[in-house]
């Protein structure tokens, strides 16, 4: 794929979607089949690279393109969604490292979708003793700890990997994507996206090497910059309410499509104030609780509009075969995705405070 203007950039990623990763998703929520055929697909369109520099195949997305490509997947199969959307982070972290060697060994490919690469990192929002300790040895770190999340176990060719040092630097490392003594993954039971390869890691004095270190940094400017660019939170979630919508269109009772409108009109709005936060964001002029409160909407927009799709669709919605439930628990997920403290009290400060004398809530 070429770098194509942005609107037919994302045109292109929402046909994706529609005709090759909606069909699929309930069988690959299911487990009854895994995501290969949506990831190859999306490879072969050049999406595996929107993070990555045109001089090695990426697509080199501005902030608001990349969110837009983002939805569109996240509209089409969220179990897809969620293993190719981690292999982004990773190609951000991987550009900016000063391992030129490394560099030329994985960006390119990644940015084709050859390789895969996995991520944990979000232990590094917790405060207090680190939950993965990284320790010097010799040009190398050993690594030792656990990770209670990371995805893509069994699909990635290899992880990167965020440890902390005691003299408060994160450490990032390539650990290739298979089992050692000092390295087990165990599954995670999840309700959703339960067939991507979610597991939690253990380290037992891991050692990486220094060609597999990928950058060593200021743990607490880290923060403040995972803390700035997660308030705006994951646009797959506009994704997901945006397919709500589009099924409850195809209803045929009135009120469904009275409900559509609305939910549209609301979407509509929320893209709005997502583009000018964003804009913010790159200019880091980001207020951080205007930014928790925008993402705090998209999540109740998402749960209204699934909510709504159950409504109209009747008992069959609950079927596991039915993409309303399923649409009603990616939008849960979402809640908890890449949630910092400042999104949680988002959230909590939006829940709505209803007389019981006074009229239900609109959809």
């Amino acid at each position: 794929m070429t770098h194509d203007d942005p609107t037919q950039l994302t045109e292109r990623t929402q046909s994706i979607a529609d005709d090759v990763l909606f069909p699929m998703a309930q069988d690959v929520d299911r487990g009854l089949r895994p995501p290969d055929e949506g990831l190859r697909t999306l490879a072969d369109a050049g999406l595996f690279g929107i993070s990555g520099p045109v001089s090695r195949g990426g697509l080199d997305a501005t902030p608001k393109q990349a969110r837009r490509i983002i939805a569109a997947v996240g509209s089409g199969c969220g179990a897809t969604f969620f293993v190719w959307v981690q292999h982004h982070g990773v190609i951000r972290t991987l550009r900016s490292s000063s391992n030129e060697g490394l560099v030329d060994e994985l960006l390119a490919p990644m940015c084709a979708g050859d390789v895969i690469a996995g991520v944990a990192f979000a232990h590094l929002r917790r405060l207090g003793p680190p939950a993965i300790r990284a320790r010097r040895i010799g040009d190398g770190w050993q690594l030792d700890g656990h990770a209670p999340w990371a995805t893509s176990w069994g699909i990635a060719d290899w992880f990167c990997i965020a440890a902390a040092s005691d003299t408060d630097e994160v450490v990032w490392v390539r650990v290739p994507g298979t089992a050692t003594p000092a390295v087990t993954a165990a599954p995670l039971a999840l309700p959703v996206f339960a067939h991507t390869g979610t597991v939690s890691f253990t380290f037992n004095g891991y050692v990486a090497p220094a060609d597999d270190v990928i950058d060593v940094a200021d743990l607490d400017q880290w923060r403040k910059t995972d803390r700035r660019q997660a308030a705006v939170g994951q646009p797959a979630v506009m994704g997901v309410t945006d397919r709500a919508i589009r099924l409850l269109e195809q209803r045929p009772d009135e009120e469904s499509l009275d409900a559509a409108g609305r939910l549209r009109d609301d979407l509509d709005e929320r893209w709005r104030r997502d583009d000018d936060l964003i804009d913010a964001l790159v200019e880091r002029h980001s207020d951080l609780e205007s930014a928790s409160d925008h993402r705090a909407a998209c999540l109740h927009l998402a749960h209204r509009s699934t909510t709504a799709l159950l409504a109209a669709t009747g008992g069959s919605g609950m079927d596991l075969a039915h993409p309303a439930q399923r649409l009603a628990r990616e939008a849960d997920f979402y809640v908890i995705q890449a949630q910092t403290a400042d999104g949680r009290a988002a959230t909590l400060r939006s829940v709505p405070r209803i007389h019981p004398s006074a009229p239900g809530p609109k959809l």
